[in-house]
């Protein structure tokens, strides 16, 4: 884990984006990961909620990541931000508009619970649009101790405005008392659609 951590209180709030990235290319397509380090996170900083752990599967990315392994919440909320220009300068396109996508890379330890009731909200808003998602997770959940790539939506980049605006995406269940726990969660992947 990153040698300063961000303490506000029982919530962690995140570490800057530009030390906390990595870039690769995943078949023919660039893809950006984001370290859990890089987002905030509702009681991130309270050991009886989430625990923050070295992740020894890099997930193919030249970057030292530090998980953030939930314990248990009732209510999850995980969110974060980038400069729409960043986004640009990390992929480069000839078109006027390009479309990405937002995945979310964690896994599920053996003993998780508390997924298969609730449906988990995923939010991308960008340039005044939003588009939001639920799905419950069980059936990753039932895949243990292996990495999944959840989809958190979709936004769209007018490359010629690049220079302005930020794209904001969550991860949230805050309207049910179901307890949930036992993920791990490394962060997020960016990647233009082809």
């Amino acid at each position: 884990m990153s040698k300063v951590q961000q303490y506000t209180g029982s919530h962690y709030s995140a570490l800057p984006v530009e030390t906390h990235y990595s870039v690769r290319k995943e078949g023919k397509v660039d893809t950006l990961f984001i370290s859990a380090e890089a987002l905030n996170i509702v009681w991130g900083n309270d050991k009886r909620y989430w625990q923050w752990r070295p992740l020894h599967e890099k997930q193919g990315f030249k970057l030292e990541v530090a998980g953030a392994e939930l314990q248990q919440v009732n209510w999850i909320q995980v969110n974060g931000r980038l400069d729409c220009s960043k986004i640009s300068n990390f992929f480069s396109s000839t078109r006027s508009k390009t479309r990405y996508e937002i995945l979310w890379v964690m896994k599920f330890n053996a003993d998780a619970f508390g997924w298969q009731t609730a449906p988990i909200k995923f939010k991308v808003a960008s340039d005044g649009k939003q588009e939001q998602r639920s799905e419950k997770l069980e059936t990753y959940r039932k895949k243990s101790n292996q990495w999944h790539e959840i989809k958190g939506g979709d936004f769209t980049i007018n490359n010629a405005n690049a220079r302005k605006g930020l794209v904001h995406f969550g991860m949230y269940e805050t309207e049910s008392d179901w307890w949930k726990g036992s993920m791990v969660l490394a962060g997020v992947k960016i990647r233009p659609k082809v």
